[in-house]
This record gives structure tokens, C-alpha cells and sequence, in this order.
């Protein structure tokens, strides 16, 4: 391979990182507005689904539900 195709695949491989990162950003913005309903919705929705397609939907559910968890304040039982 020589030196300018080796410099096209760098670049591309370096432009799909950044979109896909720029994409998830996206998608964690919206997902940070729904409400706890709306995300049952959504992961019951999801559920009907191969964890192929979805892996990356379902991670993102489960992070935002963690973090909504780990930010509520501590209350005695």
C-alpha cells in the first residue's frame, strides 16, 4: 500500500471516530431528557430487540440510570 492510501484510510478511520462520537454525544443528550417513564418505555421497547442491534442503546439506558441513582439524594431508612 502505498504512502497516499495509507493516509486516506488514517483519515477516514479518524473522521468515523469522531462522527460516532459526536453521534453518541447526540444521543445521550436526548436521552438525559426523557423521564424515568419514558426510559421503562424505551428499554421495554429495546427489550424486543438482539443485543446486536442494540448494545450501545442499552449501555447508554443503563449508564443514565446509574448516574440518575448515584446523584439522588441519600435518604435514611
Amino acid at each position: 500500500m502505498d504512502m497516499r492510501s495509507r493516509m486516506l484510510v488514517w483519515r477516514t478511520g479518524v473522521l468515523l471516530r469522531r462522527e460516532n462520537l459526536r453521534r453518541r454525544r447526540l444521543l445521550r443528550r436526548e436521552l438525559a431528557s426523557y423521564t424515568p417513564a419514558e426510559l421503562v418505555d424505551l428499554e421495554a421497547v429495546i427489550e424486543r430487540y438482539p443485543l446486536g442491534q442494540t448494545h450501545e442503546l442499552r449501555s447508554m439506558v443503563g449508564e443514565l440510570r446509574l448516574q440518575r441513582q448515584w446523584s439522588q439524594p441519600w435518604r435514611a431508612a
